[in-house]
């Protein structure tokens, strides 16, 4: 009996692991594939508009961007949830954009801009514009 609990217990634990590892190399990609697009768009303006369906191939409900130095707090009142990463990426104390990605009160993906890029803006469910500053 001890036996299968240790067994079931490290695969489980192999699964949250290899899951989270997943999770953080599709951040990672989607990140690039973000700020790539963004690129592309501020060569032709100094207004990037960047049709988020084109680069994210994940479903959301919402999005939501927050501007450096917002607080945790502020964070999860707006979202209406605590987001647990929040912290994490940095945003009370660095100098970076997040725009967050909701699917069913859930963060499904997050995204964080340099300030260097300009202020995110949030048009409409598929589109956000960068204002270079």
């Amino acid at each position: 009996m001890k036996r299968i609990l240790i067994v079931t217990l490290v695969a489980l634990l192999s699964i949250f692991f290899i899951d989270r590892s997943y999770s953080k190399q599709n951040q990672a990609q989607a990140q690039e594939k973000f700020i790539h697009e963004v690129k592309q768009e501020q060569q032709k303006s100094d207004v990037a508009t960047v049709n988020l369906n084109n680069v994210f191939h994940f479903h959301w409900d919402k999005v939501y961007v927050f501007e450096p130095h917002t607080k945790v707090a502020a964070i999860n009142k707006k979202l209406g949830f605590d987001w647990m990463e929040a912290k994490a990426t940095g945003i009370e104390s660095g100098d970076n954009s997040v725009i967050v990605f909701v699917k069913n009160n859930q963060v499904e993906q997050f995204v964080t801009l340099p300030t260097s890029y300009g202020q995110p803006v949030y048009k409409n469910k598929h589109e956000c514009e960068i204002k270079k500053i």
